[in-house]
This record gives structure tokens, sequence and C-alpha cells, in this order.
């Protein structure tokens, strides 16, 4: 594995920003390198949370089990997100789990490493607790877009960002169909029929995993005044 400069990698982080170079040496001194292959569990479900965790390169998905196998997934966490913050202050066990959707790597921050540095800087509580307020508000905006927008519009607003945040008309989809479903609060079945929609209105061609958006303003506008599929 190529060497990391841990110290730029947190001073480089918004978590961490304009705080003090001798408290991020001592912190860089408690974090923790972690490598997770495809498939494998950061934590799950009821484990301690003991740390808060910055992906450095790959993607993560966090879920709630489901004993039927249609476990529900929440959130997608990307390169240069954190998270875990919120579960720390809560002495609770998570309660959801962790699972890596490609080859990961992590930096993981203990608890007591980050509530002592907190306690130190006030600068960095303010950070935090606006980068938690940031988390709740994507939470309630999702809520708002599940009650309020239909599923032709949910998938166009994924498919959308996505393409912003892949910088390419030629969106590769992140998850399985399912489990892309179950992210926007939908069955499989209404995704495939949502999809086929789009293909139909020659606004999207699909192959794989791949999903070429020919104009993104076509789609935007179709999205507004398109006939709604539920």
């Amino acid at each position: 594995m190529t060497k990391l400069n841990l110290l730029g990698l947190l001073e480089n982080h918004a978590l961490f920003r304009n705080i003090s170079p001798i408290d991020l040496g001592e912190l860089q001194k408690e974090v923790v390198k972690i490598e997770l292959e495809k498939g494998f569990m950061l934590f799950r479900k009821g484990d301690i949370a003991e740390a808060t965790y910055i992906v450095v390169y790959g993607l993560l998905k966090l879920s709630i089990p489901s004993s039927q196998g249609n476990d529900k997934v929440l959130e997608l966490i990307r390169a240069g997100q954190s998270f875990g913050e919120a579960m720390m202050f809560l002495d609770e066990p998570y309660p959801f789990y962790a699972e890596a959707l490609e080859n990961t790597l992590l930096l993981k921050i203990p608890r007591a490493a980050l509530l002592q540095l907190l306690d130190r800087s006030p600068l960095l509580s303010r950070q935090m607790m606006a980068g938690l307020s940031y988390r709740l508000l994507g939470f309630i905006r999702n809520v708002e877009r599940y009650s309020l927008q239909n599923a032709t519009q949910r998938v166009i607003d994924y498919l959308l960002q996505t393409s912003a945040i892949q910088c390419t008309n030629e969106v590769r989809l992140e998850l399985k169909k399912h489990l892309l479903a179950s992210l926007l609060n939908l069955s499989p079945e209404t995704l495939s029929r949502v999809l086929h929609q789009l293909m139909d209105e020659d606004l999207i061609r699909v192959s794989g995993s791949i999903i070429h958006i020919g104009s993104a303003e076509a789609l935007k506008t179709y999205q507004h005044g398109g006939m709604p599929l539920h």
C-alpha cells in the first residue's frame, strides 16, 4: 500500500480544519489505518461504537439488517466523508452495520482520543456540531423526498446527484438494483419499471451497471413535468 500522509489527510478534512498542528500531531499518533476488501464488514449492528471513521478511498454502505434478507440501506459513505461521530456521544451500540462495497481504506479515530481533543478545542466542537447538523439535514431531506416525490422523481434525483458526484453522464450504479431500490425506498419492481420508462422516453440507456444520461437538462425537465409512476 502506498504510504499515507496521515497528518495531511487530517489537516485537509473538514472536521479538523483550523485545528492547531500540535493537537493534530497528537491525534495522528492515535489514528489507525483499516483496509477492507469488498464485501467485508467494518462493524455489525450491536457492536460498541468506539471510534469515528474517515474514508480515504472506496465506498461503504450503512444498513439496518433484516432477518428476511431485505436489509434497509440508510446511507452511502464515500471518499472524504466521515461517520460514527454521533454514536460516540450516546454510549450506545451501533443500530446499523457498515459494509465495504469496494476495496476501502479508512482512518479509525478512537473515541477517547477524539473526546480529549474536543475538550481542548471549542473550534473542533463547533465543526463537529456543524457536521452532525448537516447529516441530520440530509436525513430530513431524504424523508421529505420519500414523502413528497413519486418514484420517477426519486430515481431521476438519484441519477442526477450521482452523475454530479462522478462528474460524468455515464453513471456507474454504486449498488445492486435491489439495494438501490432500498436506498430510494422503492420496491425492486418499481425501480425496474421506472428505468424502463426512462429508456422508453430515450432519456437514458442502460448497459449492466452503467446508465448513460443523454441530457441532464432533459431529465430534469421530465422530472418536473413527466407522468408520475407510483
